[in-house]
């Protein structure tokens, strides 16, 4: 066998040999975390795709209202009374021109709260803190019993006759399911625009200071008096990558039940159109 034959023929057997040549340890363990890398990285590319809608958010603004009109049910039994008042206008207190110089807690604010589960829906609890406060001076029809005796008739609502208002505060309640669409940007993105669909319902809590016939009643809060609906949409605009500003339109239905009045009770519906303006913050 030639030089060169026998040469090849002993590094051929060196190289079938494991226990003679092995690959470096650092190699192997090179090789190997690179690809645990690669098959990791879609798991979380997949995880940060799902949490990338998640956030947190908390509001404070202010609301104006309009109403329809609505029948106000009082029952007085110790006295005959039992009537109602048909076609009641109401109205809302908005002072928008003084909303600088006041307590942040009047005249009517919203509060908000809530958790987006990913981009598309969310769920918030919201208080609507706004005044439903009979206008002076109109005139309603009254049917039903006044003082035992059947009662038909129109009435003017002066003072010694009704001053009925839900003056601090109607205060609805809602669990409201929320769909987040996205028209600009990213969540938690400055400049992102998003319109937002709202629905729910809840509770009322009303305080009512009201005069019956002369009669002042007892005035404090009423908590589980009402229940309420709401449907809404709203436009939410983030200034900043934490702070937005969001306008919101919506109808409210609240029925009011057991409403204190001298010696007695009152209930009635509430009809309202609220326009409400809000700047929150968002926390991811």
């Amino acid at each position: 066998m030639s030089p060169l034959a026998y040469g090849a023929a002993c590094l051929f057997w060196i190289a079938a040999q494991p226990s003679l040549v092995k690959t470096p340890a650092g190699l192997l363990d090179k090789h190997h975390a690179i690809m645990l890398r690669q098959a990791a990285a879609p798991a979380q590319s997949r995880t940060g795709a799902t949490r990338s809608g998640r956030e947190y958010f908390v509001s404070w603004g202010y609301n104006g209202d309009s109403y329809t009109k609505s029948n106000l049910h009082i029952r007085q039994p110790s006295l005959g009374n039992d009537f109602t008042l048909v076609g009641v206008q109401a109205r809302d207190s908005k002072a928008w021109t003084s909303l600088f110089s006041h307590s942040l807690f009047v005249p009517q604010y919203n509060m908000r709260a809530g958790f987006f589960f990913n981009e598309k829906w969310g769920v918030e609890l919201a208080l609507d803190h706004f005044k439903w406060i009979v206008r002076q001076d109109q005139q309603v029809r009254m049917t039903g019993t006044l003082n035992g005796a059947t009662v038909d008739t129109q009435v003017t609502l002066t003072p010694d006759v009704l001053r009925y208002q839900l003056n601090n505060g109607a205060n609805p309640i809602f669990v409201n399911l929320i769909r987040r669409v996205r028209l600009r940007g990213e969540p938690g993105r400055t400049g992102s625009v998003f319109f937002l669909a709202k629905a729910g319902g809840g509770f009322a809590v009303p305080h009512t200071e009201n005069v019956l016939f002369g009669q002042p009643n007892e005035k404090g809060f009423q908590f589980f008096h009402g229940w309420d609906l709401d449907a809404g949409a709203a436009v939410r605009i983030h200034i900043l990558k934490r702070l937005y500003f969001e306008l919101e339109d919506k109808a409210v239905y609240a029925r009011y039940f057991g409403v204190k009045v001298d010696r007695g009770t009152a209930r009635h519906g509430v009809k309202a159109n609220e326009f409400t303006f809000n700047f929150g913050m968002a926390f991811r």
